[in-house]
């Protein structure tokens, strides 16, 4: 084989084509380098962003979740004007579990945006297991009350009967006269 002026030609662009490939795979491989990188970062804050929204909920739904429940608690206050059998009901049920009512004092009035609250001071006498029934049936009364504060006094003439202090909120409605009056 003889080596002459072609072939020297011939193999300096071959060694020069090979050379020109390297810098241009060099750039091509920097360029892809740098596009993964910015992939990944761009698939981090993605990531990122998922976690944070978890927590979002749909807000137009959980108002109406909240307006439902609204509505449910305000059809459960009685309007001011029935406060009284409200209170009846309550003085029949202690009488029906053989309670006798020795006082019964209204406290102020708290009035809030919606919803007011009478609490009632109430001093019962009589059989500790009929008090018992007396608290579970005010417990599953359709209408909101609560019992703030209560003292029980276990009576030594009797085993078994006790005196109890407490006091009794009932929730209502405020009148939409004194609503309309308040507001002016």
């Amino acid at each position: 084989m003889k080596f002459g002026f072609r072939e020297l030609i011939f193999l300096t662009l071959m060694i020069g084509l090979v050379a020109a490939s390297f810098f241009v795979f060099n750039k091509s491989k920097a360029k892809r380098d740098w596009t993964e990188a910015d992939t990944q970062a761009k698939k981090k804050v993605l990531a990122d962003l998922k976690q944070s929204t978890a927590g979002v909920v749909d807000w137009s739904q959980k108002i109406a979740e909240l307006k439902q429940a609204i509505s449910f608690f305000e059809g459960k206050l009685p309007q001011e004007k029935e406060i009284d059998k409200i209170l009846k009901e309550v003085w029949q049920m202690a009488e029906a579990n053989a309670l006798t009512t020795r006082t019964v004092k209204t406290l102020r009035t708290e009035r809030a945006a919606n919803y007011s609250e009478q609490p009632i001071e109430m001093s019962l006498s009589g059989d500790f297991n009929g008090f018992y029934v007396f608290l579970q049936q005010l417990e599953n009364m359709p209408r909101i009350t609560r019992i703030t504060n209560m003292a029980l006094t276990k009576m030594t003439d009797r085993d078994g009967s006790m005196q109890a202090k407490l006091t009794l909120s009932i929730f209502f409605e405020p009148d939409t006269s004194s609503k309309m009056a308040a507001s002016n």
